[in-house]
């Protein structure tokens, strides 16, 4: 196990150092002294997000300073089989020799249908948040994805397979950062990187950057959340005359992972205001398909996940919740009509977030309920959630009478104590 970021340390240390009491704290921030006192002594089941960003507001300091130096990756709560993420470190970090990579013999030849037709299977699995699945298909699909980039003979050939090669890792670095693996998700995202970079795609480049800052917002590196997801919306930037409804969807998310990362940094001015970019271009291609481009495998809208005005909402109440401000969450959500066009993996999250909202405003059933449907529904994607686990643990400390015994699974379910 890695060790825990020093949260804890550097909390009771800027308080000191502005010469607080917990108890002084507690009375600029709102956040009650015995969730500063378990926080200070290392107990990060009450560490949401709402509740750092108050104490950093109440400090005069940014959220992520309450994290320096960056956290390191953690273990998930269940871990993956030893021998599959063995097998899945030796094919993302293979043998290297002055001849280069050492790739294993495959039976037979590898075409870039079969190849293809892999890689949608295999997303298939992710799409259906089975992601130990995932991680058991992805070494013999990289290595296949490989092998097609070092047969290809001609430059049509050669960009059609490193597209491919680059795609293969853009998802495996998704699952990898759902199971928490995020050294390895990281080597995915630098070699996506790289693939779509020789394949002279900047537009499938920016997604792999979409998966970084995911995995930068999961560690708690603030900064370099927002500064990746900026730097690489400015490289991309569409014209809002000419551009393609790709173009303005992949724009836009990296928008949205740059308001993110500063409304938890205690940045909420400047989170708006990239919220309202965001919102002008999912207006401006309102109504558009969202087509992949040729040479990408057929993900179709799901690549996009539904940029859209109802997708700005769902944001709207996410940053909500991340300020602490249930109320407003819940009258936002009361006003979304429709998710029929967002990812599975978005929904989910974003029922998360109405969940945590019920939970601050103490109705209990309702967000109870939430949790028990995904547990229902998608136990697999679930089950690597921490935010769940702290919705659940809320819950639990402010329950006033015993569990009901459908709750009381689902807590054990998330390893929280009932």
């Amino acid at each position: 196990m890695a060790r825990e970021p020093a949260l804890g340390e550097n909390l009771a240390r800027i308080r000191v150092s502005k010469g607080l009491t917990q108890e002084e704290l507690e009375e600029r921030s709102g956040v009650s002294v015995s969730t500063i006192r378990k926080l200070e002594q290392g107990d990060r089941s009450s560490a949401r997000v709402s509740t750092l960003r108050k104490l950093a507001e109440a400090l005069d300091v940014r959220t992520s300073d309450l994290f320096r130096p960056s956290p390191e990756p953690v273990s998930p709560q269940e871990e993956t089989v030893h021998a599959d993420l063995l097998a899945l470190r030796r094919t993302l970090k293979p043998v290297r020799g002055l001849a280069g990579v050492q790739m294993p013999d495959l039976d037979g030849p590898v075409s870039y249908g079969s190849v293809r037709d892999s890689y949608l299977a295999a997303n298939t699995l992710y799409r259906a948040d089975d992601y130990r699945a995932v991680v058991q298909t992805i070494p013999a699909l990289l290595v296949e994805a490989r092998t097609l980039v070092a047969d290809a003979r001609g430059a049509d050939d050669q960009r059609a397979a490193l597209t491919l090669l680059s795609q293969t890792f853009q998802f495996s670095a998704q699952a990898l950062i759902q199971l928490q693996q995020y050294d390895l998700a990281y080597q995915a995202i630098t070699e996506g990187l790289a693939a779509a970079e020789q394949a002279d795609d900047p537009l499938l480049g920016a997604w792999h950057i979409f998966n970084e800052c995911w995995l930068f917002l999961r560690e708690g590196r603030l900064d370099d959340a927002q500064r990746a997801a900026l730097v690489t919306a400015q490289a991309i930037e569409p014209r809002f005359s000419t551009s393609d409804p790709a173009r303005f969807a992949t724009w836009g998310w990296l928008l949205l992972w740059a308001s993110a990362a500063a409304v938890r940094n205690n940045q909420g001015d400047e989170a708006e205001d990239m919220l309202t970019f965001a919102r002008a271009g999912a207006h401006r291609i309102e109504g558009q398909p969202l087509e992949a481009p040729p040479l990408w495998a057929a993900r179709g809208a799901s690549t996009f996940a539904g940029f859209s005005p109802e997708l700005i909402q769902i944001k709207a109440v996410e940053y909500a919740v991340v300020r602490g401000n249930s109320t407003r969450a819940l009258e936002i959500h009361d006003g979304i009509r429709s998710m029929a066009n967002l990812s599975s993996s978005t929904r989910y999250r974003y029922l998360l977030d109405v969940a945590s909202a019920h939970a601050f405003e103490r109705n209990a059933a309702e967000s109870w309920e939430i949790l028990l449907d995904l547990k229902t529904r998608v136990p697999h994607w679930l089950k690597y959630q921490p935010f769940a686990r702290r919705v659940a643990g809320q819950l639990i400390e402010d329950r006033a009478r015993a569990l009901r015994a459908e709750y009381a699974e689902v807590a054990a379910f998330l390893g929280v104590e009932s």
